[in-house]
């Protein structure tokens, strides 16, 4: 059932996609729709949970999708091409925020220097319970050839061969990734955990 879904789903994205490069904002609407949750969690965990930085993100993700429309040579599908987008534009707010870390007291901007409330983490508050919080902390602890893979993988549901796509890493190399991602996981929370 999973593999006629997911074949339905590139018609409608094929189909609306072209449509969209056609000028049809519509259209666009309509893929923005269909991945808008995905992206967004993609994001959620890339970012740390971060509100304003994701809602930013995915903003930014989807204007460079419109954009980039007229450039996408339909080589893979469009979520594919979208969660790259999604991962550059992750790496790229992570660099961002070390970068204002680092540099941030060099700013003479009141705006830069104030000190940014603390929001509520509403993933927390959806999932009460303590493990699935540990088990989330530690993906996000894994080294950076693991987290993103195992983000795509189990957050946003693409398959070893669609998270190479995205990475543009060998498809051997994201089930090793994968592979070990589970293992490094085991070890820090305890084999009980991901068995």
């Amino acid at each position: 059932m999973a593999a006629e879904e997911q074949d339905q789903r590139y018609i409608t994205d094929t189909h609306l996609l072209r449509r969209a490069r056609e000028g049809e904002s519509q259209a666009f609407d309509s893929l923005f729709q269909n991945h808008k949750d995905g992206v967004y969690a993609c994001l959620w965990h890339l970012l740390d949970g971060e509100p304003d930085a994701v809602e930013e993100a995915v903003g930014a993700v989807f204007l460079s999708a419109w954009r980039g429309l007229p450039g996408f040579r339909m080589e893979s599908s469009f979520s594919t091409w979208l969660y790259r987008i999604a991962v550059n534009e992750g790496r790229a707010c992570v660099r961002r925020k070390r970068r204002q870390r680092m540099f941030g007291w060099f700013s003479l901007s009141e705006q830069d220097s104030a000190v940014v409330a603390q929001y509520s983490d509403p993933t927390a508050d959806a999932l009460r319970d303590e493990e699935t919080r540990e088990l989330w902390k530690a993906v996000r602890a894994l080294p950076e050839p693991y987290r993103t893979p195992t983000i795509l993988r189990y957050m946003s549901g693409l398959d070893s061969r669609e998270i190479a796509t995205v990475l543009r890493r060998p498809c051997g190399t994201i089930r090793y990734q994968l592979s070990r991602a589970m293992q490094l996981l085991r070890e820090r929370l305890g084999g009980v955990w991901l068995d």
